[in-house]
């Protein structure tokens, strides 16, 4: 018999090598598009202005808050907050028609927010574009990447001021400094500028011809007027206006002749509330250490009118109001400039936000003119043509007929 034996068996197997792990990095997201931007911008304007309020959120009283502008529009005094935000540019937060006549004066009804006709406003610049208008390759992007725009008043075509590429405002007759605002009334061009001390507005053609700055009436001097302390005025399709010195002086320019007149209004003498180096300083620096008599002289006289914005009616202008009756609007005579009469627009409440939702059926049209003379509106004009097809939202409707801002 024979005995067999093994060695102790076979090596156990080598254990598998672990496979190498393959990182799998997600695709990159998809470029941001005009259409993805124009959604951020809405939800950013209804955490400013919920949808279909009927009243002034109490937030656009804050510095740096929307700023409310004014407009006749068909039959309609329309105002929308302006986004001033210089890191966002929202353009238009809200829109809202306003009853100017009769027992609902002031009574608010929400709007779609569009750009108001002519009004320019200013945008951010996102890969090269302003609001889906592309700017040539070659031109460069100021380093705030901030654009100025204003439609035309038929909304049909768009001016777009980046740098002096396309044509220059510079120049013999052109802006001597930086621009701060383009405007469009008629055939016209208008653009603000400032040097910290004054702001003179230059007229331009459509196809770039400068004209030069709107200067004083009278003296030997041509001096540009300026909107420092007062503002620049767009008041019916053939007119616009300075304001000077919270509407102490109104300089009115016809767009199409170049003509121009002054209104001057009747202000109550200071008396032994402000001596006149207290009001010079004022006037050149609103910081100024004045006594609370003049500044409460200053308050109830001019505060109110310093950047008021207006549209002109045929014996009147309804005003935009600021300062320290933010919220109205007020009627004002077109030859005096006296103030006639006062339309407030409610201010919401902390319980209410925006106010409650608005119907979803079409405004009813304004009361027709009535007695009340200061303020009824024209009949409509006809309604404006579609402006041309383009990627962001289409541009502000027609402003009516010049005499839309109350009789």
């Amino acid at each position: 018999m024979a005995l067999l034996a093994c060695g102790g068996g076979a090596k156990p197997p080598a254990a598998p090598k672990p496979a190498p792990t393959v990182e799998v990095k997600p695709p990159p997201p998809p470029p941001e598009t005009e259409q993805d931007r124009e959604k951020r911008r809405h939800d950013d304007a209804l955490a400013i202005v919920p949808d279909g309020a009927t009243c002034l959120p109490v937030a656009l009283k804050n510095p740096g808050a929307p700023r409310l502008e004014l407009a006749a529009i068909d039959r309609d005094a329309v105002v929308c907050a302006i986004d001033q935000e210089r890191t966002r540019l929202l353009g238009a937060v809200a829109c809202w028609t306003v009853e100017v006549s009769g027992p609902n004066a002031g009574v608010m009804t929400y709007q779609p927010a569009t750009p108001l006709p002519g009004r320019g406003f200013a945008v951010m610049i996102d890969d090269h574009c302003a609001r889906g208008f592309c700017l040539p390759k070659d031109v460069k992007v100021p380093s705030d990447s901030v654009a100025l725009m204003a439609w035309n008043l038929e909304g049909t075509k768009i001016a777009v001021l980046v740098g002096d590429d396309s044509f220059s405002i510079r120049g013999d007759k052109g802006v001597t400094s930086e621009p701060t605002a383009l405007h469009w009334n008629g055939e016209a061009l208008f653009v603000e500028a400032s040097d910290g001390a004054t702001s003179p507005v230059w007229v331009f053609k459509p196809s770039g011809t400068a004209v030069g700055p709107i200067e004083a009436l009278g003296g030997k001097d041509k001096a540009p007027l300026s909107t420092r302390n007062g503002s620049f005025l767009l008041l019916d399709a053939k007119r616009v206006a300075i304001s000077e010195q919270g509407l102490s002086t109104l300089t009115i320019y016809e767009t199409d002749t170049g003509k121009r007149s002054k209104l001057v209004r009747k202000v109550p003498a200071p008396g032994g509330a402000c001596k006149k180096d207290e009001l010079d300083a004022r006037w050149h620096d609103a910081s100024a250490n004045i006594s609370a008599k003049c500044k409460d002289f200053i308050d109830r006289n001019y505060t109110h009118l310093i950047g008021a914005d207006a549209v002109a009616g045929t014996k009147n202008l309804l005003v935009m109001l600021r300062g320290p009756r933010l919220g109205e609007l007020a009627v004002i005579d077109a030859k005096t400039l006296a103030e006639h009469k006062a339309i407030k627009m409610p201010w919401c409440d902390a319980a209410q936000g925006g106010g409650p939702k608005a119907s979803a059926a079409p405004a009813a049209a304004p009361p027709a003119p009535t007695a009340d003379k200061a303020s009824s509106f024209a009949p409509a004009a006809e309604k404006a043509p579609d402006a041309p097809a383009r990627k962001a939202k289409a541009g502000p409707k027609k402003p009516e007929d010049p005499d839309a801002g109350g009789q």
